[in-house]
């Protein structure tokens, strides 16, 4: 299921943390620079309206409670996905049957190759390791 709730931060380029001052300060310029009367773009009267419908939720804070209790609920909901799990096992399965080729070939080379592997795994862990996957 596909989420429909527009990010009503993202169309007035806020931050999720910004005060009403910034949001109306934001709206304005967007309004500026979007309003049909001024902005004769063919998309100019629908980008005019979320940022409208952006605005009236954000500006009013009952509204823009609820609008962020939603965006929480759902982005508990979303199922976690993990990136970069297969392309890592693919990648330990084609060096180790590297090695194993190269330990048929010469027993030297497949060690040269098991220690290059592991160097390159440690600098892996090291740089990128305490990154979460989302």
């Amino acid at each position: 299921m596909e989420d429909i709730t527009p990010d009503y931060y993202a169309i007035l380029q806020v931050s999720p943390a910004a005060e009403k001052e910034v949001i109306e300060a934001a709206y304005r310029k967007l309004a500026q620079k979007y309003h049909p009367d001024i902005n004769k773009s063919a998309g100019a009267e629908e980008k005019m309206k979320r940022i409208n419908a952006a605005y009236e939720v954000l500006s009013d804070s009952t509204k823009r409670a609820a609008y962020d209790a939603t965006r929480r609920t759902a982005e508990t909901s979303k199922p976690r996905q993990s990136k970069g799990v297969l392309p890592r096992l693919m990648a330990f399965a084609l060096i180790m049957v590297i090695i194993v080729v190269a330990l048929r070939l010469s027993p030297r080379l497949a060690l040269l190759l098991a220690v290059i592997a592991l160097l390159v795994w440690l600098l892996y862990s090291l740089f990128f390791g305490n990154q979460r996957d989302v």
